[in-house]
Parts: structure tokens; C-alpha cells; sequence
């Protein structure tokens, strides 16, 4: 039998691939003795890995990476003005009359963007670089300004040019230190590129969970990456927490507060002839402090008032000591209210007529109740307020301002801040139901005036809450066909009503009044009544010794006997 030949061409194939197999081999034993020869030495340079453009830089809030970059100018840095007004919401930029405004409890500074020179009160000051400048159409702010009014940590570096600002005084964050020297890389695992070389000592704040075996971590000079765990001294964690002294920003809203209750009474006044009813809605009052008569509103988009003010009211008044506290309403239809909140200009200009009324008349406050406010223009309503304060405060004169119960809808009201800036906060514990309502209903039962204080206490001190009641009720006619019609009556022509139709009142504890109900044709009468009881019976939901005081709309609607639950809760 003959032996079968192997040509050449395949037996030195076959030895190739032997002599690799026993390579491979070895190489995985070497590599089980000593695993560390098979991690990646790439170093990037991490001015290329950002790829940050010059004159910016990456912007770090808080450990988290912000979207747009911060600008570096003049040894300094300026972050996005969005970013910036999220930690100083008490700067206000004005597009239309292309400013910055940012006010304390006693000054108005006014910027211009790229300009060194500014105002304070009217007067000219000059810093060493602006304190906003503007490039690309966006609006940026200095971290210098920011920090001289508003406490944080930051700081600057270059190549490539980051800014690590640290502001939020409620996160805590976990701090470890490195045991030995160490590669920061991209990734979680050895293979990824080194980004920075760590020293032993060397702070880290910890972002991911220390049982991983590559750490997500935050270095001091702002660079994000990963470190192994093992290099880290994760046995001895540090807790670290920004005490920012924050009450500093406050401390110059200084209010106005009185030791007793305050008793307020809206006066109605369409015309200067009104005011001659006067003494007569005063008649029957008791414990009333405060008359607010309804003087003044805003005549046009620039910032006139109308205004209904009599000098012999106010003599009146003083001289029985009772204060004076015009109410200001925006109930002009014709007034474009976002062209006049919004503009600098023109909000400067309405704040200087209030203060013509307030000096002339010798007034002892405003009353501020703007009922219409969107949210288009929000901003430019609380910064109206701001800056109207800063005035009233220079004059010892007291805001108050008039609110809805705050609920989720209204929230761009910013009960919080108008908390800080004014003396008194009335919410208006009424128009539960109204005539835009879709069901007939109290205009204030007991839940509701609860809620109303409870909501209003979340955002202000109790202290500067006064409680807004009715001394007014509802007829609701509800038809055949579904239809609901409804008015306003005083307490006396609400039970009148009843009596007049034989109707029976029912008391209704859950509401806190007297419900009736009767038939007028095909047509069924409801009415939740306002009187002595009623009122009495919110009164016992509102301390006397926790709130402001009480304030009531409006006179000449209430019966006399209310008047005697107003004298029993101020005993």
C-alpha cells in the first residue's frame, strides 16, 4: 500500500496556525498574571475632547453640565442670562427698552448691556467691566455681579475654559479622596481613554454608587469622568453642603406691621361725588382701622392714572384715626397692561404718579389690586410690584396688595415673592362662585375662606396675611331649559329676598350659612346667605392673634349686626 503524500502547501499552513494557537496561550496567561498591561495609555487632550470654541467655556452648575457655554471676557466669565435669573430671579431683563433692572428693598439699579456705567436710584455708577454684555443676540451676565449680591462658589478655568459654579445651598453632595495615583478616563472601564491623571490627596465628588467598580465622579477643576473604585478611599466619605447665606438678599424688605388687628374697608367709589357717602357706609362700622376708597386706575398704556382723590376724605379719616389706603385697579379695558408692565419706561411712570398721589394726599398706603394679570406679562407685574415698594418703603408707606385664593392656574402671581416685597397681602376669600360659574353656589363658604388662608400661608408669613371676606351674597335663577342667571346682593336684600317669597332658610354647616331655595315660575331660586352668622362663623376659622387682620367688600352692603361679630373677634 502506498503512503499517501502531504504536499508542502498544506503542512505549512497547519504549522502556522499551531505555532499562533500556543502564542495565544501564552499571552492569556500573561495577561491573567498581570491584567493591567492590557489597559488603554491613550491620552486626549481635552482641549480637543471638548472642542470648546475660544473666549467660551463649558458652564457647570451644581455637578450638572449646562447646555449653552459661558463666554470668557475680560478675566472674567458670563453665563447665559437664563441660567443666571434662575439664581437672582430678581433681575428683569426689558427687551423693549433693551435694559437690565434689578432691585433690593431699597435700591433700582438700571443696565445696559456692554456699557460699564449704571444707575442706582437715578445716580450713576461705574464698574471696571459691564456687568452684562450681549453677543449673538442672547443676554449674558458677569459671575462677578452675581456673586457680589448673590452667594455662591465658582470658579474659572482655561484650556479649554470652564466655569464651575456651585449655588444650591440644599444639595449634599459625597466627597471622597484619592489613596494613590490614578487615570480619570471617559468611560467605566480601564479600555477607555485617560482624560486626566488624579494625584493622591486629590478631592472628588461622587456622582455615581460606590459599589460600582468604576466611579462616576466630578474633579474640583470641573471634569466629569470615571475612576476606579479601588483607588478611592470610599471607606471615609465626606459630606459636603454649600451654607450660601441666602437671608442677606432680604434683609432690606423692611415692612410695615401694626401690633393690633387690621380692619379693612373697601369703599366704593365710581366718581368724586361718591366720596360724599362716606360718613354714611361708616355709620355703622365698628373696630374698622383702614379705609380703602376705590380711587384710582390705570388710564393708559404709559402709565397715567385716573384718579378720584379728595383731600377733605383723607382729613376725615385722619382725624377719627383711621388710615387711608387707596385701592389702584387695572380694570381699563383699553390699557395694553403687557406693553405697561413690561417696559421700564413706562413702569417707572405709573410708580412716579402713584407716589404724586401718595405725597399730595397725604395717603398712609396704596392697594394694589390688579385682578387681570396674565401670564404673558407676569414678570413685569411682580417686577412693577418690586419697584413700586422700594418707594412706598423710602416713605414709610405701606403696600398691600389684593390676591386670589393661589391656586395652580394663578400661580405666575408669585405669592412668594410679593410675600417679601409688600407690607399686607390681602387674599380675597370670596367668589368661590361667580357669574362666569357653570354651577350655582356659595360666594364664600367656610372650605373655602380655609383654603384661601392655608393656600396663602404656603408662600407669605401669616403675619402679613389679611383675610378678604363678603358682605355680599348671590341670587341664582336657574331655568327650565338650564340656563343660570345671577347678581350680587347686600345682606339685607339677600334676606329680604326669602322673607319676600316665603322661602325657608336652612342652615347649612358645612358651608357656615343659611341656604334657601323656592320656585319663581318654572324658574328655581337658590341663595347662600351673608349675615351675622355667616360671618361669624369664618371669623371663628381666622385667629385673630396669627393674621394681619380681616378686610371686607364692601361698605354699605352688610347688615349692623355683622358689625358685632367683627367687635367679638377682636376681643
Amino acid at each position: 500500500m502506498k503512503k499517501k503524500i502531504v504536499p508542502i502547501t498544506v503542512v505549512i499552513p497547519l504549522i502556522v496556525i499551531a505555532v499562533i494557537s500556543v502564542m495565544i496561550l501564552i499571552a492569556g496567561k500573561i495577561f491573567k498574571m498581570n491584567p493591567s498591561d492590557s489597559s488603554n495609555k491613550t491620552e486626549v487632550s481635552l482641549t480637543d475632547y471638548y472642542k470648546v470654541p475660544e473666549g467660551e467655556a463649558r458652564l457647570i452648575i451644581d455637578i450638572k453640565k449646562i447646555d449653552a457655554n459661558a463666554l470668557l471676557r475680560d478675566k472674567t466669565a458670563y453665563i447665559p442670562y437664563e441660567e443666571a435669573e434662575k439664581m437672582m430671579p430678581r433681575i428683569y431683563y426689558d427687551a423693549m427698552d433693551n435694559v437690565i433692572v434689578y432691585t433690593t428693598g431699597v435700591e433700582k439699579f438700571v443696565f445696559k448691556a456692554d456699557i460699564e456705567e449704571y444707575e442706582v436710584n437715578g445716580k450713576k455708577q461705574k464698574d471696571e467691566v459691564p456687568s452684562f454684555i450681549e453677543e449673538g443676540g442672547n443676554l449674558y451676565v458677569s459671575v462677578n455681579f452675581i456673586a457680589k449680591r448673590h452667594e455662591i462658589k465658582f470658579d474659572i478655568f482655561e484650556n479649554p475654559g470652564r466655569v464651575v459654579i456651585f449655588e444650591d445651598n440644599n444639595e449634599e453632595y459625597k466627597c471622597c479622596v484619592v489613596k494613590e495615583s490614578t487615570e480619570l478616563r471617559e468611560g467605566n472601564s480601564d479600555k477607555e481613554v485617560i482624560l486626566d491623571r488624579l494625584e493622591e490627596g486629590e478631592k472628588l465628588y461622587l456622582i455615581s454608587n460606590v459599589s460600582d467598580e468604576f466611579l462616576r465622579v466630578f474633579t474640583e477643576d470641573g471634569i466629569t469622568g470615571y475612576v476606579a473604585a479601588s483607588k478611592l478611599d470610599t471607606a471615609n466619605l465626606e459630606n459636603k453642603k454649600f451654607d450660601f447665606d441666602r437671608t442677606k438678599e432680604n434683609e432690606s424688605y423692611t415692612c410695615i406691621t401694626r401690633e393690633e388687628p387690621i380692619v379693612l374697608g373697601w369703599h366704593q367709589v365710581t366718581g368724586e361725588k361718591a366720596n360724599g357717602s362716606l360718613s354714611e357706609v361708616l355709620s355703622q362700622a365698628e373696630g374698622v382701622n383702614v379705609v380703602s376708597p376705590t380711587w384710582f386706575s390705570v388710564a393708559d398704556s404709559e402709565g397715567e392714572i385716573m384718579s378720584f382723590a379728595s383731600e377733605n376724605y383723607v382729613n376725615k379719616l385722619h382725624n377719627i384715626n383711621i388710615d387711608v389706603w387707596p385701592l389702584i385697579s387695572d380694570f381699563n379695558k383699553d390699557v395694553d397692561f403687557k406693553l405697561l408692565l413690561t417696559s421700564t419706561d413706562s413702569r417707572t411712570k405709573l410708580i412716579n404718579n402713584i407716589i404724586y398721589f401718595v405725597e399730595k394726599y397725604n395717603l398712609d398706603g396704596i392697594n394694589v389690586d390688579f385682578e387681570k394679570v396674565k401670564s404673558s406679562y407676569a414678570k413685569g407685574y411682580i417686577q412693577f410690584l418690586r419697584e413700586l415698594s422700594i418707594e412706598m418703603r423710602a416713605r414709610k408707606k405701606v403696600l398691600s396688595i389684593d390676591n386670589y385664593i393661589p391656586l395652580e392656574f394663578n400661580a405666575f402671581y408669585n405669592i412668594a415673592e410679593q410675600g417679601i416685597v409688600a407690607d399686607y397681602l390681602c387674599v380675597m376669600a370670596y367668589d368661590e362662585h361667580y357669574s362666569g360659574s357653570a354651577e350655582a353656589g356659595s360666594v364664600s363658604s367656610l372650605n373655602w375662606v380655609k383654603t384661601s388662608v392655608e393656600n396663602t400661608a404656603k408662600y407669605a408669613p401669616m403675619k402679613k396675611i389679611i383675610v378678604g371676606l363678603p358682605f355680599y351674597t348671590r341670587i341664582w335663577r336657574e331655568t327650565k331649559e338650564g340656563k343660570l342667571e345671577t347678581k350680587a346682593l347686600g345682606m339685607d336684600a339677600g334676606l329680604n329676598l326669602v322673607h319676600n317669597n316665603n322661602a325657608k332658610k336652612a342652615w347649612n354647616n358645612e358651608a357656615g350659612q343659611y341656604y334657601a331655595e323656592w320656585k319663581d315660575g318654572k324658574d328655581k331660586m337658590k341663595i347662600w346667605l351673608e349675615e351675622e352668622r355667616s360671618l361669624a362663623a369664618k371669623l371663628g376659622l381666622v385667629k385673630r392673634d396669627e393674621v394681619a387682620g380681616i378686610a371686607f367688600w364692601k361698605l354699605g352692603l352688610e347688615r349692623k349686626a355683622a358689625w358685632n361679630s367683627v367687635v367679638d373677634w377682636l376681643k
